[in-house]
């Protein structure tokens, strides 16, 4: 994959992690306060099963053939970490924990989702650096 594609993926997967922080975050403050809100989905696990859906291929992707170039063990770790634990808190999250708990988890995950993406992106981009 090239060095452009790779950079493109890895911005995306940072935006869609944060897009779903943001919105466990936001959607129980704004139905607080305009609970008639139209545009919110009404079956928030099958929102986050269509994040999910989104955010998996991308990140498989963009993690592992940014590792093919930069070989950071971290980057690997991160990925599996972050992916495994939104895949398992977006299925089992409420049962197990509750509520509040699937909350937290899907917020941690998408962190290290983030985190691990932008470390991608900033090893990748150090690479071609180094190759100019």
């Amino acid at each position: 994959m090239n060095s452009s594609a790779q950079s493109l993926l890895d911005k995306l997967s940072i935006g869609a992690s944060v897009l779903c922080a943001v919105q466990c975050i936001a959607t129980p403050l704004l139905l607080a306060v305009y609970p008639s809100l139209w545009f919110l989905p009404e079956d928030e696990h099958a929102f986050h099963l269509a994040l999910i859906l989104f955010i998996l291929p991308m990140s498989v992707i963009a993690g592992f053939s940014g590792c093919k170039q930069h070989k950071d063990p971290r980057v690997v770790i991160g990925i599996s970490t972050g992916l495994a634990l939104l895949v398992l808190t977006a299925l089992f999250g409420h049962d197990l924990v509750g509520e509040t708990g699937e909350k937290v988890a899907t917020i941690l995950a998408s962190l290290i989702l983030a985190f691990t993406h932008l470390r991608n992106y900033r090893l990748c981009r150090a690479r071609s650096c180094q190759h100019c």
